[in-house]
């Protein structure tokens, strides 16, 4: 079974591990970036230039590998359920790290307009801390 139109845009940004020209294209101009409390640079980014710049630009200075991998999608109506598991290394202590995560992605028009995040802040903690 292929996947729908909305399911694909989500599997496109997993895909381009933070490649910033695939993420402008998935990513509406006014999208809402909301980051949990407790994930490094948690808070809510609005705007793409302010994502890509103040959350991945600062996010991709801490870790000498991030990855994000949706593994299993639900979508109800313009809404996209990600679930999955973030993974990579810590670039100050060198702790490697496993979290899973819940995404609720929700698009517009074939672009991702809000991102609202959940996840298992305490092993990326763990690995940031000396």
């Amino acid at each position: 079974m292929s996947d729908s139109p909305n399911v694909s845009v989500v599997r496109r940004l997993y895909q381009a591990r933070g490649d910033p020209q695939v993420i402008s294209q998935v990513l509406a101009p006014d999208v809402r970036w909301e980051v949990v409390d407790g994930f490094p640079h948690s808070g809510v980014y609005c705007g793409l230039d302010n994502v890509l710049r103040d959350f991945f630009g600062r996010l991709f200075t801490d870790f000498d590998e991030f990855v994000a991998d949706g593994s299993e999608f639900f979508e109800s109506g313009e809404r996209v359920v990600a679930l999955g598991n973030y993974s990579g290394r810590a670039r100050q202590t060198g702790k490697r790290f496993s979290a899973r995560f819940a995404h609720v992605w929700t698009l517009k028009g074939g672009l991702i307009v809000r991102l609202q995040q959940c996840a298992d802040t305490v092993q990326l903690a763990r690995a940031l801390a000396p």
